[in-house]
């Protein structure tokens, strides 16, 4: 994963016709706000221009019509793949999409891809691209719940906590409103910032993010502590996932003594540090085990358990299920909204 911020790319729109064609492609149980922050700001564009500068279309993978993850159904406008010449193609995933990503569903999107000029992706849609190749290469952004999964997986793609990312003929975004600000900045640069700033208040978007900006998703959100130090803390352990710190170190990177940062764990998250720490590591694990192929020994080595036996006695004693349940779960047709 990047750990330095790199020149922001501009967006490649060169080569972009007007109107500006733009098919989605979104997988089974995808956001719906994944969805509306990318296909609204063009018909507010469209709007507030008085100009037909966007076309869009929504794209199905098999013969069937889209059911949302909140329950919403979706006619397409195109079935079985069959994605109209664009200039950009962005794929949308976001829940139960993993059982889908076969070799031969890979392969069809791959070359249906081939008809945009541009293609990217929206929230766990990075993951969907990556495992067909789309991202070798490039720089990229996904959500951050699976950023690691995707880094190690596809080192090939140089992944970035960027709230959208842009590199050439690649389009990013993290998901949810930044899909937004990703397709602002398109809007920005085919027809300048005022339009954009309009369609932004349009929304009420009270500030468009632009490339290079970190997801906001951080750890003092994420685990609601609001003591610098323990953030500073818990992120020194999220970077030692594989190969975990001792206690002191963490205490002394983060500018405390253990017994202050035993302290702090207690009284803003109500567990040892040592606890705090096993469990990040554990939901790590369970991620691997429901999203990846790699073998149970490799994932509890991954995730800095040296023993795959004190690694399944230590998931099942915090869970109450064994990891080979969780991949089999993962295996199971059924769990998915097809």
């Amino acid at each position: 994963m990047d750990t330095h911020h790199a020149t922001s790319h501009a967006p490649s729109v060169a080569t972009f016709s007007t109107p500006t064609v733009v098919s989605v492609v979104p997988f089974p149980s995808f956001s719906m706000m994944a969805l509306a922050s990318t296909t609204e700001p063009l018909r507010a564009a469209n709007l507030l221009s008085g100009r037909g500068l966007y076309r869009w279309s929504v794209v199905s993978l098999d013969s069937h019509d889209l059911v949302s993850s909140s329950g919403f159904r979706l006619a397409a406008d195109h079935y079985d793949l069959a994605i109209p010449p664009s200039d950009l193609v962005l794929v949308i995933a976001s829940l139960d999409f993993d059982h889908l990503l076969q070799p031969r569903l890979l392969d069809r999107l791959l070359r249906a891809t081939e008809s945009g000029k541009a293609v990217g992706a929206v929230s766990h849609g990075s993951i969907v691209l990556a495992r067909a190749g789309l991202l070798d290469g490039y720089r990229c952004t996904g959500h951050w719940d699976r950023l690691r999964e995707l880094q190690e997986r596809h080192p090939l793609a140089q992944t970035t906590r960027e709230v959208f990312c842009i590199d050439r003929n690649r389009w990013t975004a993290s998901g949810g409103t930044a899909a937004m600000d990703m397709m602002l900045s398109l809007i920005r640069a085919q027809h300048g910032q005022n339009l954009a700033m309009n369609v932004a208040n349009n929304f009420i978007h009270g500030r468009m993010r632009l490339p290079g900006e970190t997801q906001p998703m951080e750890v003092r959100w994420r685990y609601g502590v609001k003591d610098r130090r323990l953030v500073k803390a818990i992120s020194f352990m999220e970077q030692s996932i594989e190969a975990p710190r001792t206690l002191a170190q963490i205490a002394d990177l983060a500018g405390l003594s253990t017994r202050q940062l035993q302290r702090l764990f207690m009284s803003e998250l109500a567990r040892t540090p040592e606890q705090f720490f096993v469990e990040m590591r554990l939901r790590a694990a369970s991620d691997l085990l429901a999203h990846t192929d790699d073998p149970i020994g490799d994932i509890a080595l991954q995730c800095g358990f040296g023993n795959q036996s004190h690694f399944a006695r230590t998931f099942q004693t915090t869970f109450g299920h064994r990891p080979s349940d969780v991949r089999r779960a993962s295996r199971d047709p059924k769990r998915g909204a097809a």
